[in-house]
């Protein structure tokens, strides 16, 4: 009788612990998400991340977000076991090369399901980084395009003269002070400016055709990558996004992409500012700003 109690004792604790081992994976499955592409979960959500306004490297006292808080998001989101797949929620006409390229690179190394959706407008640097993820989804009547890069220089001298302000610049290099405001650019410099942008312009068409690969026929891009505005269902037609809808649709769609069926939803935002942090960004912005008019060349992606 001792004997069969203690089978019968062990049978039961074998049963649980097949019960408990059975309830963790399923318990795995159904709520913690794989990073993996393509892993079918019933339950899950979709983290959504806002990239609006210009994009900046840096925050001023007008644009509280940069793309390294962006960056931030998308890693947080990566990392957090209850999100199965990413949404870029787009409402920014482009902004700086260098900026938009940390977003870029960082959206192509997630292993989770992207989706970007543009709402009013994602041009430029903007749709460089949709078409970074692994669909496209706009608003038909949103706008969308306007692949180019430009550099503005102004040019005060005429300007200095008729108020009887005179400059000095002494410099060692004789392009060192290229592109300021306080002179004519030559010909020259002009040349040399060009060739800076030709490369920036030629790496931001040779991605979005890498990224879209399969999805865009290359000769009609180069017939629209010239800086024209495209609205979202002109966009469909040439391919560089995949579908129109709503940010609902959006939703749903990122669900779909990482298998889930009912997906719910996450807001990812940039960690707030403290009272002095804020001060001092705006200082330290409307210095670097005041000097970057002065002396520097400000290439962006619109």
């Amino acid at each position: 009788m001792v004997a069969m109690s203690i089978k019968k004792a062990l049978l039961v604790i074998v049963i649980a612990l097949f019960f408990l081992l059975f309830l963790g994976i399923l318990f795995s499955l159904l709520i913690e998400p794989s990073s993996a592409k393509g892993i079918p979960f019933i339950f899950g959500q979709v983290a959504i991340i806002e990239i609006k306004g210009e994009i900046v490297s840096d925050k001023t006292a007008f644009i509280n977000t940069s793309a390294f808080d962006i960056v931030d998001s998308l890693d947080r989101a990566e990392k957090d076991p209850a999100v199965a797949a990413i949404l870029l929620e787009i409402n920014s006409p482009g902004g700086s090369v260098v900026a938009t390229k940390q977003i870029v690179e960082k959206v192509r190394s997630l292993e989770k399901p992207t989706v970007a959706w543009i709402s009013d407008i994602g041009t430029s640097g903007a749709y460089y980084i949709a078409s970074a993820c692994d669909l496209v989804i706009a608003d038909e009547d949103s706008i969308t395009g306007s692949i180019g890069v430009i550099s503005i220089v102004p040019n005060l001298s005429e300007l200095l003269d008729k108020l009887g302000i005179r400059v000095t610049v002494l410099k060692e290099g004789r392009y060192k002070d290229m592109g300021s405001i306080f002179s004519e650019m030559s010909d020259e410099e002009k040349t040399m400016i060009k060739s800076m942008l030709n490369q920036v312009y030629g790496n931001f068409k040779k991605n979005v055709l890498e990224f879209r690969k399969g999805k865009i026929d290359a000769e009609k891009f180069e017939k629209i990558a010239d800086g024209r505005l495209l609205t979202g269902k002109q966009a469909l037609a040439y391919g560089l996004i995949d579908e129109t809808g709503s940010l609902e649709y959006a939703i749903k769609r990122a669900g779909e992409l990482a298998g889930i069926t009912n997906p719910g939803v996450k807001r990812y935002t940039a960690k707030p500012e403290s009272f002095y942090s804020l001060f001092s960004n705006a200082g330290q912005a409307f210095g670097l700003g005041f000097k970057q008019a002065l002396v520097q060349q400000h290439f962006t992606i619109r």
